[in-house]
């Protein structure tokens, strides 16, 4: 018995961990400074209506292909009903080595498989087969750059430095 509840309080221990350790990372993306970016991700500044937002793309293969399509103006405009703002990008990219979906997170930046759309998550969104998460925004003030941003706008999209 007394092995059992050794046993049990080291899985509580281990998810209060893991808890902090999500919660912790979660603080560092959504940060109000630039961050340093994991490996094989690619620095991009990303404007909107004169606004810079510093962003990274990971190191998938939407991701990659993407990049090397940049610098690149994209319309995005309201998907109604949902946390995201949405640009057709007019081709698709490469998702070999990438889940078949994702949920898209606030701050993330998504490309949707089936109508090959870039998308900018300022809200949480549901689990979908054909989102796949390519990158996120950097700073704290993206959420209202973007969700504040309107439609039918222009925004450029270039590697940074």
């Amino acid at each position: 018995m007394l092995s059992l509840l050794v046993v049990l309080g080291g899985c509580a221990q281990s998810k209060q961990q893991a808890g902090s350790k999500s919660h912790a990372s979660s603080e560092s993306v959504t940060s109000s400074h630039t961050q340093t970016s994991p490996a094989g991700w690619q620095k991009i500044v990303i404007t909107i209506n004169g606004k810079k937002l510093t962003a990274h793309l990971n190191g998938s293969s939407a991701a990659k292909a993407f990049a090397r399509e940049l610098p690149t103006t994209l319309s995005f405009r309201d998907y109604p009903g949902l946390p995201e703002k949405i640009a057709d990008l007019g081709h698709g990219l490469p998702t070999k080595g990438m889940p078949s979906g994702h949920a898209g997170t606030r701050g993330s930046i998504g490309y949707w498989s089936p109508q090959q759309r870039i998308v900018f998550y300022w809200g949480t969104e549901e689990y979908y087969d054909g989102i796949h998460i390519i990158g996120h925004f950097d700073t704290n003030d993206y959420r209202t750059v973007v969700k504040n941003m309107g439609n039918n706008r222009h925004v450029k999209i270039e590697g940074g430095e």
